[in-house]
């Protein structure tokens, strides 16, 4: 018998839910800003670069997205437990994988920023060119780009959403100022997006620890230099992590895929599919609010071994999730022109969106229980059926293209897309069941 779902817990969700979706939301907005910005400089290569430097940057740094979710994960269920001392380890032993990680991307990028940047080539190199630019400057980021994930793990963890929205918030303000002024003004053109992008990240990094330090002080005054060398910790995040990191490449191998695909199919294409992908991300964004508020409620929960509460949070965090998807569904099969008139005024990329545009429409409804069930694994630190979720998703997704490719074109690959966004969400959220059955 299904056991009834309080109204106070919608209310807690919806309250750790909010500050998420105003802080994520303002994401995909800075990406639009800089598409917008690319959009319009001179040379219609200009936004086709900003969609590779932004996927290539976001596969490498994605890569260790096991940093934000083993965080959250860890730190939920060591404050469900009252476990003060692993709440301080957790942070500390994340923040030295990550500093040491984004050290070594950073140093080591001027290695494979051009060859990557090249495979993305279709004709004369100016794209390739400019996507180097971009590249050369996004990677400069990278050690800020790795903390920034423990440090709002940790604090998603905490429960602390409202620091993580002012930061996200301020810091993309920051972000889209500083990209414009160093794109026009002073002329750096794509490459001056991306450093915006990386100035403002360490912005956020600062502004993060200032406010965590506010916010937790009687947690973080406990922290020893030795909290950050804990064996037991490091080996945890790696055995989480390794689940994740597949998981991530496997996700990232597949948006990679879409893009380098659609630039085969010319400039156009690839820019009509970025604009669309902007709106995917918008939408990503809040399931994402949703998806944070389930990995700190259900992380709780584990950790102090209430199932019962288990059986609350997944059901409601489901139900408003199809809410949301559902809205999302109606907005972009009505009203999607004026949504991409807002990216671009180059006609020929808009007709070419125009053509796709339904596809996006079908997106939301196929894509939300994955990204739902995402958080409640996050929680549940169950990271082996996130890997298993996207490989399944990634073998639809292969098969699918390779199968209707010759005869459907530019469709067989957002019917590819939709179905392993379906196919994740189908497997994802038999795993969730099981987890208070």
């Amino acid at each position: 018998m299904k056991q009834p779902v309080p109204e106070s817990l919608y209310r807690q969700i919806l309250r750790l839910t909010y500050p998420n979706i105003l802080s994520n939301i303002t994401v995909p907005l800075l990406m639009i800003g800089d598409i917008a910005m690319a959009g319009r400089m001179a040379g219609g290569e200009s936004i086709a670069a900003v969609t590779v430097g932004a996927a290539v940057t976001s596969f490498v740094v994605g890569q260790w997205s096991l940093l934000r979710m083993g965080t959250t994960g860890f730190t939920a269920q060591a404050r469900g437990a009252g476990d003060v001392a692993a709440l301080g380890r957790g942070l500390a032993s994340g923040s030295l994988i990550a500093l040491v990680v984004g050290l070594v991307l950073a140093l080591a990028s001027p290695l494979y920023v051009a060859p990557v940047a090249s495979l993305f080539e279709q004709e004369g190199g100016a794209l390739s060119l400019a996507a180097q630019d971009y590249l050369g400057y996004a990677f400069l980021g990278l050690p800020a780009a790795l903390l920034l994930y423990v440090f709002n793990g940790w604090l998603v963890g905490m429960q602390q959403m409202k620091l993580v929205m002012s930061v996200s918030i301020a810091s993309n303000v920051l972000n889209i100022t500083y990209s414009y002024l160093l794109a026009f003004p002073l002329g750096l053109g794509v490459g001056g997006l991306a450093l915006g992008t990386v100035l403002a990240q360490y912005s956020a990094l600062v502004l993060l620890a200032l406010g965590g330090w506010r916010r937790e002080r009687e947690v973080l005054c406990r922290l020893r230099l030795s909290d950050a060398w804990h064996p037991e910790t490091i080996l945890r995040y790696f055995h989480v992590g390794k689940h994740l990191m597949l998981r991530t490449l496997l996700l990232q191998s597949v948006m990679l895929s879409f893009v380098y695909i659609g630039g085969r199919m010319g400039s156009v294409t690839l820019a009509a599919n970025g604009l669309l992908m902007q709106l995917f991300s918008l939408f990503s964004y809040f399931m994402d609010g949703l998806a944070y508020a389930a990995e700190a409620l259900v992380g709780e929960a584990v950790g102090a071994r209430d199932k019962r509460r288990l059986g609350e949070v997944i059901p409601a965090v489901v139900r408003l999730g199809a809410g949301v998807a559902l809205c999302f569904a109606l907005l972009y099969a009505l009203i999607p022109e004026p949504l991409l008139a807002l990216l671009t005024d180059k006609a020929d990329v808009l007709a070419r969106a125009a053509e796709e545009r339904l596809w996006i429409a079908v997106v939301p409804l196929a894509s939300f229980l994955a990204f739902l069930g995402d958080g409640i694994m996050v929680g549940a630190t169950r990271s082996i059926d996130m890997s298993r979720a996207v490989l399944v998703g990634l073998v639809g997704y292969v098969l699918l293209y390779a199968a209707t490719a010759s005869w459907l074109g530019a469709d067989a690959l957002w019917l590819a897309f939709v179905s392993y966004l379906a196919l994740r969400s189908g497997w994802v959220l038999r795993a969730a069941r099981r987890l208070y059955a």
